[in-house]
């Protein structure tokens, strides 16, 4: 005998709610299959090169699912390869709010946009987080140590070194930043030592290679630079900062077309790269092509819209051009951007001293000397500056005898010295009589 079932109030109640049960389940598998169906589709036209596209598939992916960061992380990659930076870092930043803690790999893209953007400040808390929390890698704490020390932040340089050089005293790598902090400290000799060992032990350290390069370009050797640089091999070649410092010796060398051609085959590699399109502007500008110059600054601002170089070299067209005070406030604009932007104060100083703004010169000498940028010509007259002022003539003393030691005859340098001489204190004249003692009777 079948018992029959019985239908009991409280199941009644409940059959709607059954009832609406798989409608919302079938609908956020829906929602999923479209937010990855999305992704997918990003990430084919992420690596055909398409960034329009992927970003288009990527908003859908991040409407369909809304608290998933991928999509965020993927929209960052899409800005960055269509040159737009600063909606990289708000994509990145949105991913990073949805996760817990501080994300290491977020903070690393973080760390390299703001660098490119000429936001070091923000690129070093990054970095520095990373390191506190012990997520940075070995090669990304000597990158920090080498921001802080071009920064100015010897110390804190120095710090950041101490673990790794604890770990491993012998530590090629770590060795050659030592070099690098150790030559913007000023100790040169203990720095120029230090590279030639490491290269002796290692001639194909390229990082030695490059410092060195950049330390005999600064000294006024540029043919020494060119042939550190010749002995760069393989892909740490092709490296964007080594492919622009070849331009930098060339365009020293008076080799403008060179430099030029070694730059056309960085911005065919990467058009993307504002930085190689100012500096291919440079060496357009230097070969007197100001329109085409002029073109390529623009396309570099269009790309980054704070880059000092692209206004430094907009500057030096504006100068060519006799407008000082355009040229000018293209500088400030660059200083605005990157305060410690070496090629611009190498200019500024002079505008300074034609204005006979002595205490501005001095400031643009003294952080190209800071830098380990000054030339002979900016020791010696940072020294003249000194002789002139009165003021810091041990520094000054210093400083003009290194450059008598490459031009001994120079009338300026001769002069200079001569001046700071005859500031430093007058020994006290011994006494030549007899000392005569008075006393009471």
């Amino acid at each position: 005998m079948h018992r029959l079932f019985r239908i009991r109030p409280w199941t009644l109640a409940l059959l709607p709610l059954l009832a609406c049960k798989e409608p919302e389940v079938a609908a956020a598998e829906n929602q999923a299959k479209r937010a990855q169906a999305a992704l997918t589709e990003a990430r084919g036209h992420l690596s055909s090169g398409q960034a329009n596209a992927a970003l288009a598939a990527l908003s859908r992916a991040a409407t369909a699912a809304p608290d998933n960061p991928e999509p965020h992380l993927l929209m960052a990659q899409a800005h960055r390869m269509a040159g737009n930076e600063g909606a990289a870092i708000l994509a990145l930043k949105q991913a990073a709010s949805m996760l817990p803690g501080s994300d290491p790999t977020i903070q690393r893209q973080l760390a390299d946009i703001y660098l490119q953007q000429g936001l070091t400040k923000d690129a070093l808390a990054a970095l520095i987080t990373m390191r506190d929390a012990g997520n940075l890698p070995d090669a990304d704490v000597l990158r920090l140590a080498r921001i802080q020390a071009r920064e100015g932040m010897i110390d804190a340089a120095f710090k950041t070194l101490e673990n790794i050089l604890r770990e491993n005293p012998d530590d090629a790598e770590a060795k050659s930043v030592e070099a690098e902090v150790l030559w913007l400290k000023g100790d040169e000799l203990l720095a120029a030592n230090l590279m030639d060992r490491l290269l002796n032990q290692d001639p194909a350290l390229a990082s030695a290679r490059l410092l060195r390069a950049r330390y005999f370009l600064v000294s006024g050797f540029p043919d020494l630079a060119e042939s550190d640089l010749n002995a760069v091999k393989g892909a740490d070649a092709e490296r964007p900062e080594v492919v622009t410092l070849r331009a930098r010796v060339l365009l020293a060398l008076g080799r403008a077309a060179d430099a030029e051609e070694a730059l056309r085959g960085l911005v065919e590699a990467q058009p993307q790269n504002a930085d190689a399109l100012a500096w291919l502007a440079e060496t357009v500008r230097v070969q007197g092509r100001r329109a085409d110059a002029q073109s390529l600054v623009d396309q570099a601002l269009q790309l980054n819209p704070r880059l000092a170089r692209a206004q430094y070299v907009r500057g030096r067209s504006l100068e060519e051009q006799g407008d000082r005070r355009g040229a000018e406030e293209a500088y400030r604009f660059a200083l605005s951007a990157e305060p410690r932007f070496a090629p611009v104060h190498a200019r500024m100083w002079r505008i300074h001293l034609n204005a006979d703004r002595i205490t501005d010169a001095e400031t643009s000498l003294e952080l190209l000397l800071s830098m380990s940028e000054a030339t002979i010509e900016e020791k010696a007259q940072l020294a003249a500056l000194y002789a002139r002022m009165q003021t810091k003539v041990t520094q000054g003393l210093k400083l003009i005898d290194e450059a008598l030691k490459r031009e001994p005859e120079n009338p300026d340098y001769l002069r200079t010295q001569k001046a700071l001489n005859a500031l430093l204190p007058k020994p006290k004249k011994k006494s030549s009589g007899p000392i005569i003692i008075r006393g009471r009777r």
